[in-house]
């Protein structure tokens, strides 16, 4: 897991409450608690931002507020659309919906890593199933923006061509599932069928209507040999970390929460994480920087190119002379840094030497004059 960031685990109870995992860190990455988060859903979906998406009686929610430390967030907030929402999934610069009139729809504006950073998006773009008129039985993205698409008549695609400039794509490819067994116990009935599909990192998870395992690498042309079975719990639902490949969470078939992670023996064990009942996880990211438009404006430095002295005018309103750059939401540092940027004034190298601040930073709180 990168220094700069980890993971961001939210999960739906089976009474469609939302709970995020507390206490997230390396060397801690199944977490210390779940915390209940305000409002309900019947699904959520967490970002390669951290950014939080949920379904409730068909419609769309956004959380606000939520940076590193203020995990939780502050408040649900509608997205307009003008569709009945069936499913979605949040990725890195994308968020795909398949919606109750059995057609796909992109978010469209969105660019967590562009030089206009938007975790939210704009608007939206429709394109077809990839087996209409045959419904979705459910939508996976990997950390590359991959969708991946199950759909009802039990067969997995893949949408290719998509990028930041063109985000929904330009055709379906099929993609092999695993070889889930013969035709049933002494030939009779079916075999399994994959029900359920997870992207993270590197593989792509799936689980059966037998609660199997199974996942394959994402990148290049999943074959059906590619597939492997995953020993352990029995699982109804699946959802691979988007910055550790070796990390899962899952939920068995009696709704209990279970991570996937190799401890210090140096073997996978599916760990029990609490016991509350769960139907839905998903494992975003949590940068450790946040972006100006989500935080609370208390204290603002302005550029004063007349008088060379501090003057502050109330508590949370403080001005400095020639400052080397413009300063917004200064309350996001620490009140060392803080200090140190207004008494004395430092240049850039002496912030970024002593404190290690990245200035280049797009995300960043400071804005290069």
């Amino acid at each position: 897991m990168s220094q700069n960031s980890r993971e961001s685990v939210w999960a739906v109870s089976k009474s469609n409450i939302p709970f995020y995992r507390d206490g997230i860190s390396q060397g801690k990455e199944e977490g210390t608690k779940w915390v209940q988060v305000d409002g309900m859903c019947d699904y959520l979906s967490v970002s390669i931002s951290g950014t939080v998406w949920s379904i409730m009686h068909d419609k769309i929610y956004v959380r606000s507020g939520v940076t590193p430390n203020n995990e939780q967030g502050s408040s649900w907030n509608r997205v307009e659309h003008q569709f009945s929402v069936a499913k979605l999934e949040a990725g890195g610069n994308c968020l795909w919906v398949y919606a109750r009139d059995n057609l796909m729809y992109v978010r469209t504006g969105m660019g967590y890593h562009s030089s206009n950073p938007n975790r939210i998006g704009t608007g939206w773009k429709s394109i077809q199933t990839p087996t209409s008129p045959t419904g979705v039985t459910d939508i996976a993205l990997t950390a590359q923006d991959d969708l991946f698409v199950l759909t009802d008549d039990g067969k997995l695609f893949k949408r290719d061509g998509c990028t930041q400039n063109c985000p929904e794509g330009v055709n379906w490819a099929k993609v092999a599932l695993p070889k889930t067994g013969g035709s049933g116990f002494l030939g009779l009935g079916s075999a399994p069928q994959v029900v359920q599909i997870g992207g993270g990192q590197e593989y792509l998870w799936a689980t059966t209507d037998s609660h199997e395992v199974w996942r394959a690498p994402c990148a290049g042309i999943i074959t059906e040999r590619a597939w492997e079975r995953i020993p352990g719990q029995k699982m109804i639902y699946v959802c691979p970390s988007m910055c550790d490949k070796e990390i899962t969470w899952g939920i068995n078939n009696r709704e209990q929460m279970y991570i996937r992670t190799s401890p210090q023996v140096g073997r996978y064990e599916w760990l029990r994480q609490g016991t509350i009942s769960f139907k839905v996880v998903s494992v975003g990211v949590m940068l450790n920087y946040v972006l100006p438009s989500e935080q609370p404006r208390q204290k603002t430095i302005q550029r004063m190119l007349s008088n060379p002295a501090i003057e502050p005018d109330q508590e949370n309103d403080l001005k400095v002379t020639d400052l080397p750059f413009e300063m917004e939401q200064s309350d996001t540092m620490s009140e060392d840094l803080l200090n140190a940027l207004v008494i004395p004034i430092l240049t850039r190298e002496d912030v970024l030497r002593r404190y290690n601040y990245d200035f280049n930073t797009e995300e960043s709180v400071l804005k290069a004059s």
